[in-house]
């Protein structure tokens, strides 16, 4: 399947090539000139890949990755920025941010630079170690114990990946709506379901809920 990008530029004509480009390079991008479309797009559907200007209306390209790292999105993203400064670029990797590549770029750089963050990616996609027994299988969207695949279903796996890549960190109901619902209906009741059927896997004590919050997995 190919590798989904959110680009977000305010120049039209910049963001219709960078559109037109990589998709002759095989990635779906969907595109937004501002940040608040930006955000709306990355709550509706999962990216690989943010490219990001900085200085967009609405919402700023590091205030957009500080709201997605904040919501436990830890896409991979690259700054496209006219700033030169030291202490802006440095801001950008604080906030969570790959790489960045400075305006104007070469088009072919800015494909390197795709691919070397993609790659990385996979790299460390592959699977996620939640404790000396368990491990994710990203890949396959298994549960491994020992080795051994556990049988767990779809949104089970989708939740576990969201409470384990920030352990002992809040994940909140909205999060959990909107990465394992999009633009479905969500039964929040199902979460509770979900949530019991993990804890049969890990403990009882596992996973902490945070009444009128969320919750946080403990391991």
């Amino acid at each position: 399947m190919p590798y989904k990008i959110l680009a977000l530029e305010d120049n039209k004509l910049l963001l219709a090539t960078l559109e037109e480009f990589l998709s002759d390079n095989g990635y779906i991008v969907k595109t937004a000139m501002r940040g608040e479309k930006a955000l709306e797009l990355s709550y509706e559907e999962d990216f690989d890949l943010y490219l990001l200007d900085v200085k967009v209306p609405d919402i700023s390209g590091f205030e957009f990755l500080k709201q997605m790292r904040e919501y436990g999105d830890n896409t991979p993203a690259i700054f496209l920025t006219s700033l030169r400064d030291k202490e802006s670029l440095g801001k950008g990797f604080e906030l969570g941010g790959d790489d960045y590549i400075k305006k104007p770029f070469d088009l072919d750089e800015l494909l390197f630079r795709v691919k070397a963050v993609l790659l990385r990616k996979v790299g460390n996609e592959k699977s996620l170690k939640i404790n000396e027994h368990f491990i994710l299988d990203m890949k396959r969207k298994r549960l491994l114990k020992d080795d051994v695949d556990v049988n767990i279903n779809l949104k089970d796996f989708q939740l576990l990946k969201l409470l384990v890549r920030d352990v002992g960190k809040v994940v909140t109901t909205e999060m959990i709506v909107e990465k394992l619902w999009k633009n479905e209906e969500a039964n929040i009741g199902s979460i509770r379901v979900y949530i019991t059927n993990l804890k049969k896997i890990f403990g009882k004590d596992s996973i902490v809920n945070i009444r009128g919050v969320g919750y946080k997995f403990e391991g």
